[in-house]
């Protein structure tokens, strides 16, 4: 690994040990009134804004070849705006999925009574469920990544022009393995890490374990969204497209 490579490891490791340190702060703000709803507004958008800046230096410096670590985080910081708006569409998107996943139960009953009359046979509407489950399952963590993680990639490095990049990964069929995999390393595995209690025989073991779970659980997190970032930025060797432009 490179020095710039090494120090944007180590700032994700610092940065984002800090972010879930604000977020843990942030839903503890009381918001019975007008101030302390103003503060957690406030805090809010400095968790996004910083989260947004740190993740985009990552994929700036992706993004270009041989970039420098503090050129990619000044480019990240001038589409900053670009890059919280990538984020406003992620949310919407993922809520709208969010929805759809709620209101599916009346859906799967309709489905089943239908399949059950043209086919003769009873079809349970849980099985139907489990079916929409599994389609939520693929939108959520393949298919929206892999349409919209370029558009945050391309905000990073090139600002509102990045927007164009929307499924620019989608023609690579390994990508789509790769998101999915990566991501569930990121965001899946460590809370399965954290949630697995070994048996133990004393207190002071507990706490080892615990530290040591949660230290696992946090590289992997970290190390897997770095090397999301990477594949989805097209780095050295370019992965996702085949010509590099430096950001003007």
């Amino acid at each position: 690994m490179t020095r710039p490579g090494m120090t944007l490891t180590a700032a994700h490791l610092a940065g984002n040990a800090m972010l879930l340190l604000l977020g843990y702060y942030w839903l503890g703000i009381g918001e019975s009134k007008t101030l302390t709803l103003l503060w957690s507004a406030f805090v809010a958008l400095v968790v996004v804004m910083l989260a947004c800046a740190l993740h985009g230096t990552a994929f700036a410096y992706f993004s270009h070849d041989g970039a420098d670590l503090r050129a990619a985080s000044r480019t990240a910081l001038r589409h900053l705006l670009a890059l919280i708006a990538a984020v406003v569409v992620i949310a919407v998107a993922y809520n709208l999925v969010s929805r759809l996943a709620a209101s599916s139960g009346d859906t799967a009953f309709k489905i089943a009574s239908w399949l059950t009359l043209k086919l003769r046979k009873p079809v349970k509407p849980a099985s139907v469920l489990g079916v929409f489950g599994w389609v939520f399952w693929f939108v959520r963590w393949v298919m929206l990544p892999v349409l919209l993680l370029p558009v945050v990639a391309g905000a990073a490095a090139r600002g509102w022009s990045g927007f164009a990049r929307f499924g620019r990964m989608a023609g690579r069929p390994m990508y789509w393995i790769e998101t999915a995999a990566l991501l569930l390393c990121a965001f899946w595995a460590p809370f399965k890490i954290l949630g697995w209690v070994p048996h133990v025989g004393s207190f002071a073991m507990e706490i080892v374990s615990f530290a040591l779970r949660l230290l696992i659980a946090y590289l992997l997190f970290v190390g897997s969204w770095l090397l999301l970032a990477f594949l989805t930025s097209a780095g050295k060797p370019v992965a996702s497209q085949t010509k590099t432009v430096v950001s003007p």
